[in-house]
């Protein structure tokens, strides 16, 4: 909920004009002393926009105009958005760029092969070299250990 100067300070426009928007039909109406939905209002403000403010909420030619320009400055807006989407696209397509939700599955499956690869390591020395002291199986399994718990926190 937002008093008038709010909304009309959210929408970009002067008071006078929300007062003026305030007449045109579909308008969204107060709830209550100084109650107004900037939600509702924006919808409304831009849907009034898109119909190119035929009702008039000035009556002057300069007002339209204003409107007309912002629709227009909306519309660019909105065709720069979805050049740059379609770039980063391209660059996903080309191979130069990689999504953030694949890397972040690759490197998970990596880091869960990688902690069970050296889970095997002191089992497969001991095996390979049996006349290794258990002490260094000992530090071996300690190293290997810390490098699986920081594939697991990787994963």
């Amino acid at each position: 909920m937002a008093t008038q100067a709010e909304v009309a300070e959210h929408l970009g426009i002067t008071e006078r004009q929300l007062r003026n928007l305030q007449k045109v039909p579909g308008a969204p109406k107060a709830r209550g002393r100084g109650d107004y939905d900037k939600d509702a209002w924006r919808y409304f403000y831009f849907s009034f926009l898109k119909h190119g403010g035929k009702s008039g909420i000035d009556g002057d030619e300069e007002s339209e105009n204003d409107y007309e320009e912002k629709l227009l400055i909306a519309r660019w807006k909105l065709t720069e958005e979805q050049a740059v989407a379609q770039k980063l696209k391209n660059l996903v397509t080309e191979g130069r760029m990689i999504d953030t939700g694949f890397c972040i599955f690759f490197l998970s499956r990596l880091a869960m092969d990688l902690s069970s690869t050296l889970d095997a390591i002191p089992l497969a020395m001991q095996r390979k070299f049996p006349e290794m002291p258990p002490q260094q199986i000992t530090h071996l399994k300690t190293l290997v250990a810390k490098g699986a718990n920081q594939c697991a926190k990787a994963g």
